[in-house]
C-alpha cells in the first residue's frame, strides 16, 4: 500500500516539540515472540517443558517485570514492567481473532494502542511522553486502505489530516499544516483498488502561514493539469 507513503508530510518539516520517550527495551519486547497472535513463532520452555499457567519474570531488584498466562509455550495474556514498577504494555485477546496490546511510558501516560484481527493491526495510536496523541491510523479489518491517518505535533497541533468521506468511491479528504497548526493545503484524493494506490484529484489549495490563499491546483490522474 502506498497510501501512507505518499500522502503525508515529511515530520522534519515541523518543530520537536516535547520528548516522544524512550523506545521499549529490547529485553521487553523480547516476549513478543512468544505471542502467536501477533506473529511469534517461538515456544517459551519451563523445567524442559512448553510451560503452562502463570510464569513470573523479575528484575535483579525483586520488582516484577513480566507476567504471563501461557498455553504450550504460547502467550495468551500477559503483563511487561517498566523497571519503576509501572506497567510497560498489556496484551489480551478479546475474543477468537481480536486482541488489543496497550503500552505506557515509565511515567504512566499511555504510549500506544493497537487493535488487531486475525493478527493483522486494523487501528493503531501512538502518543507522546507528554501523553498527547502523535498518530492515529485505521483501516476496515478486511479494506487493504486507511480510513484515517492523522498526524499531530506534540503540542497538539496538526501536522495532516486524512480521513474517509465517500465509502463508494473511496474518496479522502486530506489536510496538511504548517508548524504552529495554520493550515498549508487541502484537497481530495483517490484509492485505486486495482493499483493499490492514491492519487490526488480534483482542485488542492495551498496557503501561506498567514492563511492566504497562494495557489490552486487541478490534478488529473494524480498529476497537476492546471495551475491557477
Amino acid at each position: 500500500m502506498a497510501q501512507p507513503d505518499t500522502l503525508l508530510l515529511a515530520y522534519d518539516e515541523h518543530y520537536a516539540i516535547g520528548e516522544p520517550g524512550d523506545d521499549p527495551a529490547p529485553d521487553l519486547n523480547a516476549y513478543e515472540m512468544y505471542n502467536v497472535a501477533l506473529g511469534g513463532d517461538s515456544v517459551r520452555f519451563c523445567g524442559g517443558f512448553p510451560c503452562i499457567g502463570w510464569v513470573e519474570d523479575r528484575y535483579p531488584d525483586g520488582s516484577m517485570k513480566h507476567r504471563g498466562s501461557y498455553a504450550d509455550g504460547r502467550l495468551v495474556i500477559y503483563r511487561n514492567f517498566h523497571p519503576n514498577g509501572q506497567v510497560e504494555r498489556e496484551f489480551k485477546a478479546l475474543d477468537a481473532t481480536r486482541s488489543v496490546q496497550r503500552s505506557w511510558h515509565s511515567n504512566g501516560n499511555l504510549r500506544s494502542e493497537v487493535h488487531y484481527a486475525d493478527g493483522a493491526v486494523y487501528r493503531y495510536q501512538d502518543y507522546y511522553l507528554n501523553g498527547q496523541l502523535r498518530y492515529a491510523e485505521e483501516r476496515g479489518r478486511k479494506d487493504p486502505y486507511f480510513i484515517r491517518m492523522d498526524l499531530y505535533a506534540a503540542d497538539g497541533k496538526p501536522i495532516s489530516l486524512l480521513s474517509l468521506v465517500d465509502k463508494r468511491k473511496l474518496i479522502f479528504e486530506q489536510k496538511e499544516y504548517y508548524p504552529g497548526g495554520a493550515l498549508k493545503a487541502s484537497g481530495r484524493s483517490q484509492y485505486d483498488p486495482q493499483r493499490m494506490d492514491s492519487r490526488r484529484i480534483g482542485t488542492w489549495s495551498f496557503f501561506d502561514p498567514s492563511g492566504q490563499l497562494v495557489r490552486e491546483e487541478d490534478h488529473v490522474d494524480g498529476k497537476v493539469h492546471t495551475t491557477r
